[in-house]
């Protein structure tokens, strides 16, 4: 009989995300984590060359949780205030870093949250941010 292997702590996958050297919990996946140049095109000498970096945005999900970091940034983002952040997002394999990203000068320009029922307990809040440059680290 085969011994059934059990996910234990010490095997345990997931993101770590610090904002402002906080780390923020419940975040399941990351997603359009992309980065490029732009094309500028040279018509007098007929070439392409790269021009500034670009970013997609990043959407972030997570469980719900009591902190609301990214809602309360967004809040004052709907008042007026921009305010730019660096975020660091760490894949986290085995208790280990396995690879990590820096979002730099980015702000949430969406917030949603999963649909809500009655038999809903866990909700699902994703979070979109304008990012200017991603970095690896």
């Amino acid at each position: 009989m085969a011994a059934k292997r059990v996910r234990t702590s010490e095997n345990r996958n997931y993101f770590k995300v610090i904002l402002e050297g906080v780390e923020i919990p419940g975040f399941q996946k990351v997603t359009q984590l992309e980065t490029g140049v732009e094309l500028d095109f040279d018509e007098e000498k007929n070439v392409v060359r790269p021009g500034d970096p670009i970013c997609n945005n990043v959407v972030l999900y997570k469980k719900r949780t009591r902190e609301q970091p990214f809602w309360n940034w967004l809040r004052d983002i709907q008042g007026g205030k921009l305010e730019k952040r660096n975020i660091h997002i760490e894949l986290i394999y085995r208790n280990k870093p396995l690879r990590g990203w820096k979002l730099i000068n980015c702000w949430p320009c969406r917030w949603s949250i999963s649909d809500i029922t009655d038999g809903v307990i866990d909700t699902i809040e994703e979070i979109e941010l304008v990012v200017e440059r991603i970095e690896l680290i």
